[in-house]
């Protein structure tokens, strides 16, 4: 039995370890975010606190209250399906064989364009001078929580 008590205080151990680890990087990508969306002077920043609704609030942001937002300086979407594409992000998953690499992309597309959009806003920069990072952050949005919390932007709240 003592082997058993032994396995259970490790895992309980290694358990809140990568909860405190998880809370951390909640706390700081909330924070992070809600920086940003302020900077952007959107009214509801936050929502940086709330998953899924975050997202929606990035392509409220990137939107910008045009009908329709351009993607890669061609392709046009309606806004209203844009700001709801963390919608078919989560669905995708589900379809068999090829849902998960979809998922992949559907999220490095249509979050890397949001954040694209929003540093081009925030640094006064093009568009097209965000693209790279904007899409790299998209798959690895650790980039934009530490580009967001570096970041000495104009609040206009």
């Amino acid at each position: 039995m003592d082997n058993v008590a032994l396995f259970l205080a490790v895992l309980g151990a290694y358990l809140a370890v990568f909860l405190v680890i998880g809370l951390v990087v909640y706390v700081l990508s909330s924070l992070a975010h809600m920086k940003a969306l302020k900077a952007l002077g959107y009214s509801k920043a936050w929502m940086a606190w709330i998953p899924f609704v975050r997202l929606y609030a990035f392509a409220d942001v990137a939107a910008d209250n045009q009908e329709s937002v351009h993607m890669f300086g061609s392709i046009s979407v309606p806004a209203v399906l844009y700001k709801f594409w963390w919608v078919v992000w989560i669905v995708l998953p589900f379809v068999p064989f090829i849902g998960s690499l979809a998922s992949t992309v559907v999220l490095v597309v249509f979050l890397g364009n949001c954040y694209v959009k929003m540093y081009a806003r925030l640094e006064g920069t093009t568009e097209q001078e965000q693209q790279v990072i904007g899409y790299l952050s998209g798959f690895l949005p650790i980039i934009a929580i530490v580009k967001f919390l570096a970041g000495k932007y104009n609040t206009k709240y």
